[in-house]
């Protein structure tokens, strides 16, 4: 911060991604950067009948709709944000992630 407290922030302290100019002048929106966001990958779906559920037990199988090359959905809140595909990315451990492959534009579902 330049010389100023906590309290006594100028327009030089906030970055300009977080400025937003009003009738006032400048005007500070809140950071919203730093909230954490769950996103769901996606990678198939299943349609099991009741009967079919009450039967599972451990090691049954669900037969899901895609290949394992199929590109899987990552999704915030329902909504398709990116698609890509599973990776491993620690042999060691066997940790996976998703590269991704394509960025869906949903900024006109925000204009709805």
């Amino acid at each position: 911060m330049n010389n100023a407290t906590a309290n006594e922030l100028d327009a030089t302290d906030i970055p300009m991604a977080e400025r937003r100019v009003g009738e006032e002048g400048a005007v500070y929106k809140r950071s919203i950067y730093a909230l954490p966001v769950s996103v769901q990958v996606v990678i198939g779906t299943a349609r099991p009948t009741i009967a079919e559920l009450l039967q599972l037990k451990q090691d049954s199988l669900i037969q899901l709709d895609s290949k394992i090359e199929d590109p899987v959905d990552l999704c915030i809140n329902n909504r398709v944000i990116a698609r890509g595909e599973l990776i491993e990315t620690d042999p060691a451990t066997g940790s996976i992630g998703v590269k991704l492959t394509e960025i869906v534009d949903i900024s006109e579902d925000f204009l709805q």
